[in-house]
């Protein structure tokens, strides 16, 4: 599907596809657009899929729609990040696609760095980049350990089976490579994860930029602090059991799957405890 922006040739075809899906984001994603419009390399388009939200949202998306790098969509009825990322890679024209949220920033570099990375390595389908945590203030809090300890495939592919270790938002991929697999619908929180890890199982070679390209803001209405208030064991044994469904669906009992399984085990029983635990404190 590849609908036209007004005002753009077809001939200027962008080599990178950012794609974000935003609902009610009016608070931090004037920041977020503008970290794109700051890039030091320009040959990017960006889809942003308004999924029903407030006035005041529309109102900020509204300023960039007279930029034809610009496509802007909006849905009367909330359809959820996993839908619109998916409708998303179906629009974009770019061979590269970049995720960005519409709370974090990007920073300056950051398309330079994973373009040049792509074109360089040639088997990686692939590339993210570690991230600083910031607070709403934009203030730092510092670094996710997972992330800076999984850099090479290597290191990633043997902490995937058990957590996810990249930050999702950082992900610069082939588009050809993202249409084979999709993200899976039935993830509702981990569709990253889920991705990671089937394309991984398949061989896929997956890598990270030793460097900081985004700032990953935490805020009292993320996902990530919505789902840390959470149970994580819980939010992770849901992801856990669409993936291995799949793995046992398609009998792709590989030794990586075989770590997947092991990963899920473990979850249980700390899942398991976790319930234990909270009982006995009531």
């Amino acid at each position: 599907m590849d609908e036209q922006v007004p005002g753009i040739k077809e001939s200027i075809k962008p080599l990178v596809s950012v794609i974000m899906s935003v609902f009610n984001g009016e608070q931090f994603l004037q920041k977020a657009i503008e970290s794109i419009l700051s890039q030091t390399y320009s040959n990017w388009e960006f889809i942003i899929l308004d999924d029903a939200s407030n006035e005041a949202t529309q109102r900020i998306l509204n300023q960039f729609k007279a930029d034809s790098r610009f496509k802007i969509i909006r849905h009367e009825v909330n359809r959820g990040l996993t839908k619109n990322l998916n409708y998303a890679i179906e629009l974009s024209r770019g061979e590269f696609i970049a995720r960005m949220d519409a709370d974090d920033i990007s920073l300056p570099t950051r398309f330079e760095e994973q373009v040049n990375f792509l074109r360089k390595h040639t088997h990686t389908v692939a590339v993210f980049g570690t991230v600083e945590l910031i607070d709403e203030e934009g203030d730092s809090n510092g670094f996710w350990e997972d992330d800076i300890k999984a850099i090479t495939y290597q290191k990633i592919k043997s902490r995937l089976p058990f957590s996810n270790c990249v930050a999702h938002p950082t992900v610069m991929i082939r588009k050809d490579i993202l249409q084979q697999y999709m993200y899976n619908e039935e993830q509702v929180h981990s569709q990253d994860w889920d991705l990671w890890l089937r394309m991984v199982s398949d061989g896929r070679i997956i890598e990270k930029i030793n460097n900081t390209v985004l700032l990953y803001r935490i805020h009292k209405n993320s996902v990530t602090n919505i789902s840390n208030k959470k149970s994580a064991f819980l939010k992770m044994h849901n992801s856990y059991k669409p993936y291995l469904k799949n793995v046992w669906e398609e009998k792709k009992l590989s030794t990586f799957n075989l770590l997947v399984y092991v990963g899920f085990f473990l979850n249980s029983i700390k899942l398991g405890l976790s319930r234990i635990k909270r009982f006995f404190l009531k």
